[in-house]
């Protein structure tokens, strides 16, 4: 572990110490951290800005609701994500899932916007079970053991929900990738 890293644990625990005493300040500390990834999720998943916004400040809202609960030793990020999956599947359940961004860094602009709307649509059209872990892991960047304990699964599950998915994105892609690239 990196010392930065371990700084943001030592931090993050003084927080999750200080919201659980009550700190409402706290709160905007974990926010200033977590805020945006979690903010980038809840949009992948449900493709709407609104519905992403909704989700996160529901997310802190009931990270503060239950901020006595809160234990430093927990782990707080797999938490924090399993409360935005959770927000996010319920929504899902009240109207379809609609095109997810990615970013795309080759190309000319006409070209990474063409690319980008066909990998959304990729992704949009893959079943959950595949289209959650690459959210997860290829495009938040959680490690396969926290990507496993959000989605309560195992990590060998996780692991092969990722090679199936990755598959089945490329096979939807086709050669798009290669015609821009």
């Amino acid at each position: 572990m990196s010392s930065d890293s371990q700084q943001d644990s030592l931090a993050e625990k003084r927080w999750l110490n200080a919201l659980a005493k009550g700190d409402p300040s706290a709160l905007g500390a974990l926010y200033e951290v977590y805020g945006e990834r979690i903010f980038r999720y809840a949009f992948r998943m449900l493709g709407n800005r609104s519905d992403a916004e909704d989700a996160t400040a529901e997310t802190f809202l009931r990270v503060l609701r239950r901020s006595n609960e809160l234990r430093a030793d927990a782990a707080f990020r797999t938490w924090l994500f399993r409360i935005t999956r959770n927000l996010c599947i319920d929504k899902m359940r009240q109207h379809k899932l609609v095109d997810l961004p990615v970013d795309a860094h080759c190309g000319s602009p006409e070209e990474r916007t063409a690319l980008k709307i066909t990998v959304q649509q990729a992704l949009s059209d893959l079943p959950n079970e595949y289209r959650e872990p690459l959210i997860l892991c290829d495009l938040e960047d959680i490690s396969a053991k926290e990507a496993a304990e959000v989605l309560k699964i195992s990590v060998p599950a996780l692991k092969s929900r990722l090679y199936r998915g990755r598959r089945a994105l490329r096979d939807k892609l086709g050669g798009s990738l290669e015609k821009i690239s």
